[in-house]
């Protein structure tokens, strides 16, 4: 039994030893003489998790990612339309940011190299459409119940990111309360919401230049230089719940609102890898290295947010800029610019 035990104890600290982040050698140039020994390439895995284990830790990046995308693919929904008759169709561009503070998001890749872990995220719906129609007249009701069917794609490059996301989704809107008022100033009435939306998101970027890693071992020194190659991957299930309200005045119309999104299920992972070089002092040929690690981010299951906007509308046609926030320490936004028509 004794045995046992102690074969159990061994297993587990080989099992917590074992080097979370990946690392792997290519050949090593004769130059060398043998320096590289199966020793010493443990001895640099060691130091490697050591120096770049903070990136492991992605609680943070993972739920910004999360956050942002969850609240653009939420939104892109036209307000000022509320009351029409038969049918509506716009199209929509938004943009969504979680954030600590605004200079961390101006710093996000100096601060993500420093410290490892940083509360950013992106998300976007740059191209959205959605086809409302008001099912309500179908059934003769006095209030009108719309259902909006939306879907959006984004894939643009800025600066060090990558990102290529989309979403699909529906709202189901109930009038509770008319619109009430003549041409010049006209209450919107009470608008009642709830949906369903799915996204899913891939956003790239490359941190350059990591900390040095200096290593001695076997009487040799030696250098670890690497790159970071960074992947956040998130998907998401989320249903909204919404109630709105707004003003016309003429042709201006003002809008706002409260509401909640619930989150579930999905993937939220993050992965690394990169092309490392290994120096040998006093030797000019470097052996190649590769890093690799994946993470899985922290989710919110569920935020209170407030909506607000200002928009235009001349007969059929409205446009709106509208702008969500979830009620949060952070700052996680989200805003857009909306145009369609309704009938």
């Amino acid at each position: 039994m004794k045995k046992v035990l102690i074969a159990v104890l061994l297993a587990a600290m080989v099992i917590g030893n074992v080097a979370a982040i990946d690392v792997k050698f290519g050949d090593v140039p004769a130059s060398w003489g043998g320096a590289l020994t199966d020793e010493i390439e443990t001895e640099i895995r060691n130091k490697v998790n050591e120096k770049y284990g903070k990136y492991e830790d992605a609680k943070d990046v993972g739920r910004a990612m999360s956050n942002a995308n969850a609240l653009a693919s939420s939104s892109g929904y036209m307000h000022s339309a509320n009351g029409y008759n038969l049918f509506s169709v716009a199209v929509s561009g938004m943009v969504a940011g979680a954030v600590e503070s605004i200079s961390d998001a101006k710093d996000f890749i100096d601060n993500y190299k420093d410290e490892g872990d940083v509360y950013f995220g992106v998300g976007g719906q740059i191209i959205n459409a959605t086809v409302g129609f008001n099912v309500g007249r179908l059934f003769k009701w006095d209030h009108a119940l719309y259902l909006t069917l939306k879907g959006g794609l984004t894939k643009f490059k800025y600066d060090e990111f990558d990102i290529d996301a989309y979403n699909l989704g529906f709202m189901v809107n109930y009038q509770l309360i008319e619109d009430k008022g003549g041409h010049l100033v006209k209450w919107r009435g009470l608008n009642v919401g709830a949906g369903y939306s799915y996204y899913s998101s891939t956003m790239e970027w490359t941190v350059d230049k990591l900390d040095t890693i200096n290593i001695n071992a076997g009487g040799h020194n030696f250098k670890y230089d690497a790159d970071l190659n960074v992947k956040s991957e998130t998907t998401r299930h989320i249903i909204p719940v919404e109630i709105t309200t707004g003003v016309k005045l003429t042709i201006v119309e003002l809008f706002g609102g409260l509401g909640a999104d619930f989150m579930f299920g999905g993937d939220n992972e993050i992965t690394a890898d990169s092309d490392a070089k290994v120096r040998l002092e006093g030797n000019d040929d470097p052996t190649k290295s590769k890093m690799h690690f994946s993470a899985d981010g922290d989710d919110d299951n569920f935020k209170m947010k407030f909506m607000v906007g200002i928009g235009f509308s001349l007969g059929p046609v409205h446009i709106e800029i509208p702008y969500t926030q979830y009620f949060d320490e952070k700052i996680n936004s989200c805003i857009g610019i909306i145009g369609g028509v309704a009938f």
